[in-house]
């Protein structure tokens, strides 16, 4: 699955946009791109289910599995892809200033666990996905912010950045 991931991928994707662009523009020539390139997206997938080459558990990735993680480290990232993880950051040690944490999930679904007593500004971002904040507001697509109940501007704060695309996200603070 890395191989999506890969530059050489994404470049062979953008070379084929620009070619049927052109073909379209110049000769008439429509050639359903998206649907052929989510076709062979599925099949790379299936062969690699198939064959047990995907299905792994890097530091700071999930993909294709379940994982929990629990962090003490106030900065970190986490990217969950066609997986689950839960984000346990209820025992983070803050440093001074802002202390950066991001979650990116994919296809996949993430629980991100905070202490209420440590001070957090948490921005989501949900494009085609769902976002639950512990305030109860629900996203879909667009951005928010919430703010625990310890947050102060001029102090150590958490800041949990969470990027949704196609997935679920729930941020709890209990």
């Amino acid at each position: 699955m890395s191989f999506v991931f890969s530059g050489l991928f994404w470049g062979a994707i953008v070379v084929l946009i620009g070619l049927t662009i052109i073909l379209n523009g110049v000769l008439g020539i429509r050639i359903p791109i998206v649907r052929i390139v989510f076709g062979l997206l599925l099949i790379y997938w299936g062969i690699s289910l198939l064959l047990g080459l995907s299905v792994r558990r890097t530091s700071g990735a999930t993909i294709m599995s379940d994982s929990r993680v629990m962090s003490t480290e106030a900065t970190g990232k986490q990217d969950v892809v066609f997986g689950k993880s839960t984000i346990d950051l209820t025992g983070v040690q803050l440093k001074p200033g802002a202390n950066h944490y991001e979650v990116n999930t994919i296809f996949g679904a993430s629980t991100i666990r905070l202490n209420p007593a440590i001070p957090a500004k948490v921005k989501v971002t949900s494009v085609f996905g769902g976002v639950r904040l512990p305030d109860g507001a629900n996203i879909a697509f667009g951005e928010n912010t919430w703010l625990s109940p310890a947050f102060k501007a001029d102090s150590a704060y958490l800041y949990v950045k969470a990027a949704v695309v196609f997935g679920a996200t729930e941020v709890t603070a209990r």
